[in-house]
């Protein structure tokens, strides 16, 4: 929501991770008060409302770049320099310079800024962008600084399950989501099973992961989901399936439309949102299963024809509440040997039709089954 840099600005608008002031309010969006009554009115609907944080870097044309120099790694100059990636290699994030948290001074005063934005704004929680880039250590100081003020929801996009311990939340499915990817183009169904396994059992406690099919990153310099998923009835199959998995389902703004081209990043872009009706519909429909349901929200995962090549095949369940996924990640007709387990008549939780699970199920090309056990 800050104003951007102009300095090294990339494209029309610039990135938003080039943040020049971290305390004001870009003017092209408003004022802080029409930020103040933002984030009144998503409270007054029972909602609730995170910004993102840049915490790695800023503006080369920040005040801080001269005001406070031993804020920010140098090079041996004295020049500010571009981040570097974990892997030693430096980025193409040309307008931006690294912050320094070696400087005991410049973690405070990040800290300072969070619990701005939320003791005087009261806004819920942060995504921290490039978490993994910035100390665990700042993490855990800043988040119990933030908690100490008020619940918050803290979002790492970062993938390694050990950053939770700092008292992140939610963590990207960055892995979960690659995976599936592959899988759509070809690789074995049982891979992903797999994976999610593995990224389930090293999770801490009261851990959770955001899962998605799209995201800024990905609908700009990949492509959106019914390019990366084959078409839109591929898109909902995939969505399906990574969104009733444990965690938190994203959708991106204009993925309800059914956007079909990448969107730029450092452009303005206006998305038609009377677009696909039936597209906005379907995702109307899951969120608002997924709301209701406290399997999908909280229940336990457990997968069965885990071996299966060419269909995912979950149950969700908590308490009298139970949720059969079935999804075909395939772009032809499949033939599903359902487990003796499984077998008997369900309703058909996103409306459709009753379906009676016998010895084997005949999927349509990406069809997926959001079911519940009929009364």
């Amino acid at each position: 929501i800050h104003p951007i840099g102009e300095e090294g600005r990339k494209g029309v608008l610039g990135s938003p991770y080039a943040i020049k002031d971290y305390y004001a309010v870009n003017p092209a969006f408003g004022t802080e008060e029409d930020f103040r009554a933002l984030v009144d009115s998503v409270h007054a609907r029972g909602m609730h409302l995170l910004i993102d944080l840049v915490a790695n870097h800023t503006a080369p044309d920040n005040a801080w770049v001269d005001e406070h120099p031993e804020w920010y790694t140098r090079d041996a100059d004295g020049n500010p320099i571009t981040p570097v990636g974990p892997d030693g290699n430096p980025t193409d994030w040309t307008d931006v310079v690294d912050l320094n948290y070696d400087d005991p001074a410049l973690r405070a005063e990040m800290i300072r800024m969070m619990r701005y934005w939320v003791e005087e704004f009261d806004i819920d929680g942060y995504r921290a962008d490039v978490a993994g880039w910035v100390p665990d250590a700042f993490w855990e100081e800043a988040i119990a600084a933030l908690r100490a003020v008020k619940p918050v929801l803290m979002l790492a996009e970062n993938e390694e399950p050990s950053i939770h311990r700092a008292g992140f939340d939610l963590t990207y499915a960055w892995p979960e989501y690659a995976r599936l990817k592959e899988v759509w183009s070809g690789a074995p169904a049982s891979s992903l099973v797999a994976l999610v396994e593995e990224v389930e059992a090293a999770l801490p406690e009261g851990a959770g992961r955001l899962r998605f099919t799209t995201n800024h990153d990905e609908t700009a310099w990949d492509a959106p989901p019914p390019d990366l998923f084959g078409g839109q009835q591929g898109a909902q199959a995939a969505y399906v399936l990574t969104a009733s998995l444990p965690g938190a389902p994203l959708v991106y703004n204009g993925q309800e439309t059914g956007v079909e081209t990448p969107v730029p990043f450092f452009e303005k872009s206006a998305y038609d949102w009377t677009a696909r009706p039936e597209v906005r519909a379907f995702y109307d429909a899951y969120l608002a299963l997924h709301e209701a349901s406290p399997a999908l929200q909280d229940g336990a995962l457990t997968f069965h024809a885990a071996d299966a090549e060419d269909a995912v095949v979950f149950e969700r369940t908590d308490g009298s509440d139970r949720v059969l996924v079935v999804v075909n990640v395939r772009d032809r007709a499949v033939t599903l040997p359902v487990p003796e387990v499984l077998r008997g008549d369900y309703a058909d939780a996103l409306g459709g039709d009753a379906v009676a699970l016998g010895e084997t199920l005949e999927l349509a090309p990406y069809a997926y089954h959001v079911l519940q056990p009929a009364d």
